[in-house]
């Protein structure tokens, strides 16, 4: 997502070296490199697809203002009055989110604020969480024109693999063996362009929609 950047990176991947090597049937060393390489190509592609972040870290989504949440109300040609809909909450990417550590908000000359705690409650019980305006409160105004809202939270399942719910880390195996099967062959090169069936199938049922009839616009107000 445009805005969002990894402050802190997970500590470890969701699959073990070992646990992979033995899924792949690898009993040497030669290739640990590579098959590292796509244990975490295999987490990024997986993360990007659900919506999620699976091991522990910490996020930082950066806004232009509060009604910038990627939430889109209509798609294609469209004629009517220019409306601005205002928003009383912020939708935070990369569910499940564990703890938010900070919103701070720049004036036009960067001044930085931090906003109060007590002026917003952060909800994350919902996916995606939010950060939702205090009854009364409202968003800061005279901001900058550019990244004026910074939210930084820590999102994942938890700190270790056996945190990260099963059929994902078993897509991700899958995911690998693919990956390391198709090592530039192109002797099938419509094959070679596409994922194996089973992992997007497994992953679907943990994706986060948005966007129309997502859950990005069910608490529009």
């Amino acid at each position: 997502m445009a805005g969002l950047t990894v402050v802190t990176p997970p500590a470890a991947e969701p699959l073990a070296l070992s646990d992979v090597k033995a899924y792949l049937r690898v009993s040497g060393s030669a290739e640990d490199t590579l098959i590292s390489t796509f244990i975490e190509t295999a987490r990024v592609f997986c993360e990007n697809f659900i919506g999620r972040a699976l091991i522990t870290q910490t996020l930082k989504l950066s806004l232009d203002s509060a009604d910038h949440g990627g939430d889109p109300l209509w798609e294609g040609t469209r004629i009517g009055p220019d409306l601005n809909f205002y928003k009383s909450f912020i939708s935070l990417p990369n569910s499940p989110v564990q703890s938010v550590t900070s919103v701070k908000t720049f004036a036009d000359d960067d001044t930085e604020t931090t906003l109060s705690t007590s002026k917003y409650y952060s909800d994350l019980t919902r996916e995606p969480a939010r950060i939702v305006l205090r009854t009364g409160e409202t968003w800061p105004t005279a901001l900058r024109v550019a990244n004026a809202i910074e939210i930084v939270y820590v999102a994942g399942y938890g700190d270790s693999a056996s945190d990260v719910p099963s059929p994902l880390r078993i897509g991700m195996m899958q995911h690998i063996a693919y990956l390391y099967d198709q090592r530039g062959d192109m002797k099938d090169y419509q094959q070679a362009q596409t994922m194996p069936p089973a992992v997007p199938n497994m992953y679907q049922s943990y994706k986060i929609l948005s966007g129309l009839g997502g859950s990005n616009l069910m608490a529009i107000g």
